[in-house]
């Protein structure tokens, strides 16, 4: 009896030996938390330097597998939901499942890509961006998750939500001619929530001031809102502030810090006749999100988290 179990611990002093060494003999990653999930990721993930390499050269991180899925869509949340992946990447302003963990970019992998106003410096005025200004200083990350979630969830139009939020804040004062026999078009790039909401918020109160507005809600992508906005098809809209700026120089060194972001943006955009106004304290930024359930199970509240020893 005594020799079986002498046998028995032998057997698996061997096998904890062995596992112990191919793990310490593997590839980046490998015997991590992170080894064992299944990462739900962007189409473009594997060559973008935020994602798939950006998580393996800060954080030391190498997933099981990498499913492409979808840009934080209905495929990503699906795909948290039912346990077919554990980690996600999703929008900073459209986590709004009450089950989902957020995880501290602790590293601070990710860029600020904060809110920010473009103008037409062809048009642009004092009252123009005292306006624009006003709802980006009104603005947080969670104000504007929670304005999307009211488009997204509860199915509010763009423009009850901007209404809404304009009265709720005392953003509106008494009507004024200041742009009488002005018309300004705010274009809609990619179709983001916010962007529409933001686009309607403009629109109140610019024609407040007498500006007649316009608004192209439906422009593609940054590849079309660009050349329209530097052609003058539309004279304003809200953009990002590293996106923008690796979409018109993708050696930008773009950093976590939004001031460093927004001194690159400006530099960009003023050789092509652009004003880059105020940014917003509200950001939104691609974030790895897990399941309560998951985050529990491995006491999980950061990125690094997943880079301890499975």
């Amino acid at each position: 009896m005594y020799r079986r179990y002498a046998l028995g611990a032998a057997v698996l002093a061997l096998v904890l030996l062995g596992t112990a060494c191919s793990k310490s003999g593997g590839s980046a990653g490998g015997g991590t938390i992170a080894s064992t999930f299944v990462f739900g990721a962007p189409p473009d993930c594997p060559t973008n330097p935020f994602c798939q390499i950006g998580l393996k050269n800060v954080y030391g991180i190498t997933f099981k597998e990498v499913k492409k899925l979808d840009f934080g869509g209905p495929l990503t949340i699906s795909g948290l939901k039912s346990g077919a992946i554990q980690v996600g990447e999703l929008f900073s302003t459209s986590v709004y499942d009450p089950t989902f963990v957020v995880l501290e970019d602790d590293k601070h992998l990710e860029a600020a890509d904060n809110l920010v106003p473009l103008v037409r410096a062809s048009v642009d005025s004092p009252d123009i961006d005292a306006i624009l200004n006003s709802v980006m200083a009104k603005l947080t990350t969670d104000t504007v998750l929670q304005l999307n979630k009211q488009y997204d969830v509860n199915k509010v139009s763009a423009a009850d939500i901007a209404n809404g939020f304009i009265a709720a804040v005392g953003l509106k004062g008494p009507a004024t001619t200041t742009g009488a026999g002005k018309t300004l078009t705010v274009g809609v790039s990619a179709g983001f929530n916010e962007q529409l909401i933001l686009a309607e918020m403009f629109k109140v109160l610019l024609e407040n001031a007498g500006y007649t507005v316009n608004t192209q809600e439906s422009l593609e992508s940054r590849k079309v809102s660009d050349p329209a906005l530097f052609s003058g098809q539309i004279d304003i809209k809200v953009e990002y502030l590293s996106s923008e700026s690796i979409q018109n120089d993708p050696t930008a060194k773009t950093s976590g810090d939004p001031a460093n972001n927004e001194q690159i943006l400006k530099g960009i955009m003023s050789a092509k006749g652009v004003n880059v106004l105020d940014f917003s304290p509200a950001a939104d930024v691609n974030v790895f999100v897990v399941t309560k359930a998951t985050a529990d199970k491995y006491h999980l509240t950061k990125v690094s988290d997943l880079a301890k020893p499975a």
